[in-house]
């Protein structure tokens, strides 16, 4: 008899042994998961992101034409880069039809885009001025324009941008003439300016 209630007893042990060691197995997997799942969280919530001054300092933009001509550049500071403009001197001139000093450089800008147009790529940016597509090429046909003109809607945005890393106002004045050597900005030219001087300032930037 005595051997019966020690085996029972035993066997009641051994039973309630086993189950504790059932709940801590579970709740150590528990722990574990739980801790899983928290460092998990954790590495998604410490995901660097690109800094705000860096998203505003690099734009790719399309200058889009008539002809469905476009070309893409991208802005860094006062710096411009494009993969499909292969000239190294890049020549950005921002104006409007309304703007006597701006077509006063007109015939001038066409006839440097030809003389030197292995080295010189001139991008006509219209600003503060909305033409659609048959008053542009009416106006480019009047002025004999051989150069890109960009009627973009992210023309504004781009004039902004310019302006900026030039630390200009935002009234700025027109024509704004800036030119870049290799993407690198070389110089820049507020207001109508004497054709000779732009022309120079080409022509040494070919020879640097």
């Amino acid at each position: 008899m005595k051997k019966t209630k020690n085996l029972l007893l035993t066997t009641i042990l051994l039973f309630f042994i086993v189950g504790c060691e059932d709940k801590k197995s579970q709740k150590t997997e528990e722990t574990y998961t739980n801790t899983t799942r928290e460092i998990k969280i954790q590495e998604v919530q410490k995901t660097p992101e690109i800094p705000e001054i860096l998203k505003e300092s690099l734009d790719t933009l399309i200058l889009s034409g008539i002809e469905e001509k476009s070309h893409t550049i991208t802005i860094s500071d006062k710096s411009i880069s494009s993969n499909d403009i292969l000239q190294p001197i890049i020549l950005i001139n921002l104006f409007s039809t309304w703007c006597s000093p701006c077509l006063g450089e007109i015939s001038y800008l066409s006839d440097l885009q030809e003389k030197y147009k292995n080295n010189l790529f001139i991008i006509g940016i219209l600003v503060n001025d909305e033409q659609n597509i048959n008053n542009l090429q009416e106006f480019i046909n009047k002025y004999n324009i051989n150069y890109f003109i960009s009627n973009s809607k992210q023309n504004d945005t781009i004039s902004t941008k310019l302006a900026k890393a030039l630390q200009l106002p935002k009234n700025f004045s027109l024509p704004l003439t800036i030119i870049y050597k290799d993407g690198n900005y070389y110089t820049h030219y507020e207001g109508g300016v004497p054709i000779e001087m732009i022309t120079h300032d080409i022509q040494q930037a070919i020879k640097e």
